[in-house]
């Protein structure tokens, strides 16, 4: 969504339905800017990866299946020059812009400084495909090459299987390049027991080259720095970066890493085997004969919040490494964002196709549910969630009494100064704070002398909580979640700088049950140690995706807690190591294992290794305090296991066809795909459900009664194998496999159907798990893929549209339930119309009213509507109210001027709307803004429904209108429901102009 910026009120068009009365115009305002940005063009020829050869005289550039493209070909130049004539063509549409980047490779278009009016004008050409607004995206150990068990008698370097001429290109901040673990050194090729040999020249396939260090001008300590043979090419892209932003006094202006993330992430995946690190250990990357491509993307401004990754740049780095020949991108970037339209979403795409494996962080946003964000959340890279190793431990808190609660708690230190290891044991009584919050002085400090305060989070910092326990005489603090929603029963990571005492953090439910009982004797002690192995960390993003709901994310997990690896000195205080925690830590396990699938099995897809990963995956792991398991929204289908990865048994493979067709019918999604192509992939077989995407998981997120989805497998090992389905059913939910058994011989596939049907015992409206596995004789292949299913009680359409005064439609809809059923309409309520056309670059504010006992109330416009009615003017919205305040009430920016705030339940009064001019042909732009006001009237609308609803039979239902004014729309809301609540709602539009 687009942000809109200040200008001052113009006085222009005031319309008022209702009072008259004009009110402070210091309090209404639009937000509105006008200044130039970074958009990103996407051009409708297929880049170079994806490139077929269907122009006359232009040959096909897709690599075929295991090969890479070749730059100096004669084909990859020509379509190359074609490309380049296109975007010039389009760029000379808007003289005034300034190109910034051009891309190529994984994606056709290019970046460039311009303004809003000059983006729509780009927006508005048919061989156009999309434009975007840069957006700027943040970053998110010596012993998990041992926990991953790629050492030992069975782990793959002893096999020689360690990632030989395999090339992982790291989009980040950078490469410290003289670090040891990147450093042209003998190394052993077969492990710790093989010779060590030095690295030979880069692979043929990767065809980089440069090193970009040693621009001393604008940092003298940038030494110059020239490429070997292990880190084979390094590359700055800061064009877009340094447009709108200044660079940090330590920053480099050179691939030369300043803050130290991306060293770590490229030491992790690709790091030297046996580089010796902090206090006698030794260090390594997962794949320690890969060699190492380094993309800087990522910059430190004098403000850390301007610090970040710009896409435009992101995206000219992933065009080069795929034009490079990299094998594997690890990307420890991201946003929040859920729509799957972005430009790095895009390219990461078509670097799939063209056979890069793409690891991605998940995202630091959890533990919350829904916080997965992109480019994490897309089907075609792998997510990695963040888990803990053998080497972390949670501080325990033991009650001695009473005995029903006597238990070990785990918990958390603070972070103050004065850490539990400096403090001892704290022997003492668990006193509840008075108040509990901890927030003021507290009242009971007699009695909390000495002893353990207990307090519950929240309403103030928790340093105040810590301070004011001390300050009562209180030796330690325990603190304890408030769970205030169910996001939030585990604790965790307390920020307490500035305070004495030591403490932990606990459940809500823990903490709650000490509260309730008498003053408990316990004991707060760094020597209860609790093991945390296994555990999901509390900071991973969650599923559900709500980008794409079906699409079960994260994929997998990985130790991303405490991993020691490289840093650049520059932010560590001279120190070439660092202990750091994020998904960005799990990420690069991930891409390391990826590179010694990829040396393994050349052949395979992107999607064949991330099915490999998936389906080995170890189960077992644990949410981030407490006993329950994790599920799949935690760690997709579980912690990697490298060593069972490379010999899966059966794998889900997914191509470009199989994610357009996803495209084609992904709910919450933008239209990406030409309709003509999806249906052309319809007709060929393709399912548009996001469900029937051809993944090692399943995801269902509207299950109403029964569905049936479709997977293919395919048997990657020698022989003919057997292969025996067994299911662990989500809670209340039915599963039958179609068919149960499958014989296939190597390289053979097969189609099998999976039909789910919610029963009685369905929990409707959460989210139930569970798994499918194909075992193969003995056991000896078990190919699980993880389940999440929500079943609901009914499925029907969000949205109906319809035209004419009088008239009628039908729509069916499916049960999820077995009871009574009722469809309520709301309205038809006719829109009252409020014609206008603002100035170039202006705005007019129209004044309505909403009356009493109004249930929902909408200000809109819709595209057909504004100026010429095909969508290439951009108005946008921002509505205040009611009066006499007028504070802002939501604000609509899409990239046309389809746009509605909608207000439930609102207050009755007066209301204002801006209607301001974003981006939109030159002069006045015309259009009509409709106000509708639903108050619970049926109106002219009569709805025919069945009465009874049964689980997984659908009924039909028949609205009727009629005389509705000409020349207007009309707003309805069909309610579905049994008579005492409102399961969903049905959106309908009528228009009668």
């Amino acid at each position: 969504m687009k942000k809109t910026v200040v200008t001052a009120l113009i006085a222009g068009l005031l319309l008022s339905f209702g009072s008259l009365a004009e009110p402070d115009k210091g309090k209404l305002k639009p937000d509105f800017n006008k200044k130039r940005k970074i958009y990103i063009v996407q051009l409708a020829e297929e880049p170079l990866a994806a490139y077929e050869g269907h122009i006359p005289g232009l040959a096909a550039t897709k690599p075929r299946a295991s090969r890479k493209m070749n730059p100096q070909s004669s084909q990859f130049q020509h379509y190359a020059d074609f490309l380049k004539s296109r975007r010039e063509q389009v760029l000379s549409a808007v003289p005034g812009a300034r190109k910034v980047h051009e891309y190529k490779v994984a994606f056709n278009g290019f970046a460039a400084l311009m303004s809003s009016k000059e983006a729509e004008t780009l927006r508005a050409r048919k061989d156009v495909l999309g434009v975007w607004e840069d957006k700027l995206l943040k970053p998110q150990t010596d012993s998990t090459r041992d926990f991953l068990g790629l050492t030992g008698i069975r782990g793959p370097w002893l096999w020689g299987i360690t990632g030989e001429d395999v090339v992982i290109g790291v989009i980040d901040s950078g490469i410290h390049p003289e670090h040891p673990s990147v450093a042209d050194v003998p190394t052993p090729k077969r492990g710790d027991r093989g010779r060590e040999i030095s690295f030979g020249p880069a692979p043929e396939h990767f065809v980089g080259e440069g090193c970009d260090f040693g621009n001393s001008d604008f940092n003298p300590a940038d030494a110059p720095f020239e490429c070997n043979n292990k880190l084979i090419k390094a590359q700055s892209f800061s064009e877009s970066f340094l447009t709108v932003n200044t660079l940090a006094d330590y920053e480099f202006l050179s691939a030369r890493d300043a803050d130290g993330h991306g060293t770590h992430t490229a030491t992790t995946a690709g790091g030297n085997y046996g580089v010796e690190g902090p206090a006698g250990g030794t260090l390594s990357g997962m794949a320690p004969r890969a060699r190492v491509a380094v993309y800087k993307v990522c910059w430190d401004a004098p403000n850390p919040d301007d610090s970040g990754c710009f896409s435009s740049d992101s995206m000219a780095a992933i065009d080069q490494a795929v034009a490079d020949g990299v094998d594997v991108i690890n990307f420890s970037v991201g946003g929040s964002s859920t729509t799957f339209n972005g430009p790095d979403d895009i390219a990461f795409l078509f670097a799939a196709d063209a056979g890069v494996f793409v690891s991605v962080s998940a995202g630091n946003s959890g533990p919350g549910a829904e916080t997965i964000g992109t480019p994490s959340g897309v089907p075609w890279v792998t997510s990695v969630a963040a888990a803990e190793d053998n080497q972390n431990f949670g501080t325990g808190l033991q009650l001695d009494a009473p005995a029903d609660i006597a238990a070990t708690f785990e918990g958390l230190e603070g972070g103050g100064p004065v850490r539990l290891a400096d403090v001892g044991a704290i022997s003492a009584s668990v006193i509840a704070a008075e108040p509990l919050d901890a927030c003021g002085p507290l009242a009971n400090a007699a009695e909390m002398e000495g002893q353990i305060a207990l307090v519950i989070r929240g309403a103030c910092a928790f340093s105040d909580k810590y301070n004011n326990a001390a300050a009562a005489g209180a030796r330690a603090i325990v603190v304890y979640n408030d769970g205030t929603a169910a996001d939030r029963m585990d604790p965790i990571v307390m920020s307490a700088p500035d305070t004495t005492i030591p403490g932990i953090m606990i459940r809500h439910p823990d903490g709650d049950l000490i509260a309730s009982s008498a003053d408990s004797a316990g004991t707060l002690s760094p020597e209860i140690q609790v093991a945390r192995e296994d555990r999901i960390t509390g900071f991973s993003s969650r599923g559900a995706n709500a980008g794409a709901p079906d699409i079960i994310k994260p994929d997998v997990a990985a130790p991303g807690v405490g991993i020691i690896a490289g840093t650049t000195p520059v932010s560590s205080g001279g120190s070439l190591f660092a202990s750091l925690s994020g998904t960005s830590m799990a990420s690069p396990h991930v891409a390391g294992v990826m590179a010694l699938l990829k040396q393994v099995h050349p052949e395979w897809t992107p999607a064949m290794a991330k099915s490999a990963l998936m389906t080995t995956a170890r189960t077992g792991l644990r949410k981030s305090f407490g006993p329950q398991a994790a599920d799949p929204f935690d760690m997709g289908a579980g912690a990697i296991d490298p060593g069972a990865a490379f010999s899966p048994g059966l794998v889900y493979d997914a191509g470009l066809a199989d994610y357009f067709a996803f495209l084609c019918g992904a709910e919450n999604q933008p239209q990406l795909i030409d309709p003509g192509t999806c249906t052309e992939l319809e007709s060929g077989g393709y399912s548009l459900d996001s469900s029937d995407l051809n993944l090692a998981s399943i995801g269902i997120a509207e299950l109403a009664g029964s569905q049936t989805i479709t997977r293919r497998v395919t048997n990657v090992t020698r022989g003919s194998k057997w292969f025996w389905a067994s299911v662990d059913a989500p809670a209340g939910v039915d599963v039958q496999v179609n068919p149960l058994i499958l014989r296939l011989r190597e390289g053979e596939s097969a189609n099998f159907e999976v039909t789910f049907t919610a029963t009685d015992q369905a929990q409707l409206g959460d989210w139930a798990f569970g798994a499918l596995t194909w075992r193969s004789l003995g056991n000896r292949f078990e190919v699980r893929s993880p389940i999440a299913v929500r079943p609901v009680p009914i499925a029907a359409p969000a949205q109906l549209s319809a035209s004419g005064s009088d008239g009628s439609l039908s729509v069916d809809v499916q049960f999820g339930y077995s009871g009574a059923y009722q469809a309520q309409m709301n309205g038809l309520a006719e829109g009252i119309p409020f014609p206008g056309a603002v100035e170039d670059g202006g705005d007019n504010l129209i004044f309505f009213d909403v009356p009493e006992g109004t249930d929902l109330a909408r200000v809109a416009l819709f595209d057909a509507d504004v100026g010429t009615g095909d969508g290439s003017d951009d108005l946008d919205l921002q509505v205040y109210g009611p009066a006499p305040d007028f504070p802002l009430v939501g604000s609509s920016g899409s990239p046309t001027s389809a746009e509605a705030v909608t207000m439930r339940d609102p207050q009755a009064g007066q209301y204002a709307v801006f209607v301001i001019d974003y981006a939109s042909a030159a002069g006045p732009t015309p259009y009509t803004l409709f106000n509708f006001n639903l108050t619970g009237d049926a109106g002219n609308s009569v709805v025919g429904a069945p009465t009874v609803a049964a689980v997984g039979q659908s009924g039909e239902i028949s609205i009727e209108w009629m005389g509705l004014a000409p020349g207007i729309r009309a707003l309805g809301l069909l309610g579905h429901g049994d008579g005492t609540q409102t399961f969903a709602e049905t959106e309908v539009m009528v228009n009668t102009q």
